[in-house]
């Protein structure tokens, strides 16, 4: 079992790390992410044109960069790596929370499979350290919610510390507040005594530390050439009016309406040029299979929770929704990538579900062995277009299977 571990390990390593240096100049917001670590290296300066999100990140590449310098492999390397540790929590809370290691090993294969994750963990974005923070946190709640393998106080502490992270990496974190506050209220009308106490210790944890750790974050930036502890502040305004104030008639070439994500109705380009006739691509899309099955799902999830009664399914649909409908509110425009938050759940019911029919019956199965056959299928199928690898005219005119993806 141990060898297979490893296989599997390498195998994942492999695809998450195939042709990472390609492109060898910053491709789609890589410009604006490298451009500020450059700007924190060669001047000493925190440029607050670029400050859309929190500096955590920055800070991160800047010390990658300093020790290994500056090339492509080393812009994308923080993402890579992250990557690689939210599929092994995507295990681990799987199996924290469906209690069946195969139901995990399932969920390791949608996750890997699903396309969107893979193109977030190859780029130079914040968006996948910071989801890495917040699985980190939510496996330290469920060490208590669940297990009560940590005390409260323990629990809470570990998880408000990654929580105030991954605020710090990226402030649309602040979505996990909606769905731990959903979990909390659940342990509070469900237990019996300390009430009071959790309470203090939710508002101790969950707000105070967070606050605090975010505001740290930005304790540098006074002390870079031409800046002062009012840059703090401007910084704060700057992100709140590019989040939530800022007047939708911004226009981008792929921005998407939030409800399409589920059906893939605007992937984006994050790459594309064609030379002597050869397409060189990076698409960040979802896998069909696997993102056409997300309506099919809420409703089994749907059924699961009024009918059977299951706190697993709430769990996950409540996850699932914090992480998408957040994303309906703020004035700025919208891109199918911010969906990513929302795949771990997406893929946690799915294995949930195929676990099911795999200890039903023997067409349940088949019908999972068929499901995984057409995800891995369709994830190798659209695996160039996530790479940059070299593919014909012809092959690339394939995957244009509706005018909204071109």
């Amino acid at each position: 079992m141990k060898y297979w571990t490893v296989l599997i390990t390498l195998f994942i390593v492999f695809l998450y790390s195939f042709r990472i240096y390609f492109p060898a100049e910053p491709y789609y917001d890589e410009v604006y992410y490298v451009n500020l670590v450059r700007e924190l290296i060669n001047h000493q300066h925190f440029s607050t044109s670029l400050t859309t999100h929190p500096p955590l990140a920055a800070v991160f590449d800047t010390i990658t960069f300093l020790t290994l310098g500056d090339y492509s492999v080393v812009w994308r390397l923080s993402s890579l790596v992250a990557g690689l540790v939210v599929v092994y929590l995507v295990f681990r809370l799987a199996e924290s929370i469906l209690k069946d290691r195969l139901a995990a090993g399932f969920a390791v294969v949608f996750y890997v499979f699903d396309c969107i994750s893979l193109t977030q963990a190859r780029i130079e974005m914040p968006n996948t350290l910071s989801q890495m923070f917040m699985l980190l946190s939510l496996f330290f709640l469920l060490k208590f919610i669940i297990h009560r393998d940590l005390t409260r106080s323990r629990a809470f502490m570990s998880a408000g510390i990654f929580l105030g992270l991954a605020m710090a990496t990226k402030l649309t974190s602040v979505s996990w507040l909606i769905f731990y506050l959903g979990i909390l209220t659940a342990v509070f009308f469900r237990s019996r005594k300390d009430n009071v106490g959790l309470w203090k210790d939710v508002l101790l944890w969950f707000f105070t530390v967070p606050v605090l750790i975010f505001f740290a974050s930005h304790l540098f930036i006074p002390f870079l050439k031409g800046h002062h502890w009012s840059d703090i502040w401007t910084i704060q305004i700057t992100q709140m009016n590019y989040l939530f104030v800022i007047a939708p008639t911004q226009t981008h070439g792929y921005s998407s309406l939030w409800w399409g994500w589920p059906l893939l109705l605007r992937p984006i380009w994050y790459f594309f040029q064609q030379t002597d006739g050869m397409v060189q691509g990076i698409i960040c899309i979802g896998n069909p299979v696997i993102f056409w099955s997300i309506p099919f799902v809420v409703v089994y999830l749907l059924w699961d929770i009024f009918l059977k009664r299951s706190w697993v399914s709430l769990l996950i649909l409540w996850g699932f929704l914090s992480q998408w409908i957040f994303f309906a509110f703020g004035k700025r425009i919208k891109f199918f990538h911010y969906f990513d938050n929302a795949m771990p759940f997406i893929v946690l019911a799915i294995a949930m579900i195929s676990v099911r029919l795999w200890r039903a019956h023997i067409l349940g199965r088949c019908a999972v062995v068929l499901y995984m056959s057409l995800v891995a299928g369709m994830f190798m199928y659209w695996y160039p277009l996530l790479t940059g690898f070299p593919i014909s005219q012809g092959y690339f005119q394939q995957h244009m299977w509706f005018r909204s993806w071109i």
